[in-house]
């Protein structure tokens, strides 16, 4: 049997794992905090290899549609046209073995709200994490 650190590939973390709701805890506490509950995340990969995860998602409205980005520093950059509805975060895992489905183990490395580039294209470098988890 073959530990989540000795995996070489990304494998998806599912829906109803523990480690799921601990690591999306961890990754959008700052989406969280930028919008309260106007923003929304539909998941579109959250991914693992050992230590490291990658969050990709599509941000919506609490209701439905677009995000709601009035009264936050949001708002220029949205009427400008220079900003997405993607959000993406790398975490990686910090706490003692058999705590991953604690979010206070995961800490977040990167994140960028609204990009409208590859904003992840550095990160393996920048933090030593491997390209696999990012598709590239």
């Amino acid at each position: 049997m073959s530990t989540p650190s000795a995996r070489s590939f990304p494998q998806a973390l599912s829906p109803g794992d523990p480690v799921r709701e601990a690591v999306l805890q961890a990754a959008t506490a700052r989406l969280y905090d930028a919008f309260g509950d106007r923003v929304r995340l539909a998941v579109e990969r959250l991914d693992r290899i050992g230590p490291w995860v990658f969050l990709q998602g599509t941000m919506h409205g609490a209701e439905i549609g677009r995000p709601y980005y009035v009264g936050t520093g949001y708002e220029a950059r949205r009427a400008d046209g220079v900003m997405s509805d993607v959000y993406v975060a790398l975490l990686k895992k910090t706490g003692e073995p058999g705590t991953d489905n604690d979010a206070r183990s995961w800490r977040l490395s990167d994140h960028a709200i609204g990009p409208t580039d590859v904003a992840w294209l550095t990160w393996p470098d920048e933090h030593e994490a491997p390209r696999a988890l990012f598709g590239f």
